[in-house]
């Protein structure tokens, strides 16, 4: 696990991140009206799968935030 002062380096894999799942997100009306459900359900997983890792990680490193916020007083 991260320490609170290595958590900085993890930006540039949260912005990748949402980059894809807003792609991902966006593309579920265009697909899904011209081929189907089963390539509007691949296009939600994606926009879908990095906001679940998102919320995950955030929670695993939530109590390392919590003591450098309590260290700070």
């Amino acid at each position: 696990m991260a320490g609170p002062a290595d958590l900085r380096r993890y930006n540039s894999r949260i912005f990748a991140l949402m980059a894809v799942s807003i792609v991902g997100l966006l593309a579920v009306p265009f697909v899904g009206t011209r081929w189907g459900d089963f390539d509007e359900m691949i296009a939600l997983i994606i926009g879908v799968a990095p906001l679940i890792y998102l919320l995950f990680f955030a929670l695993a490193n939530l109590n390392q935030r919590i003591a450098e916020l309590e260290d700070r007083r």
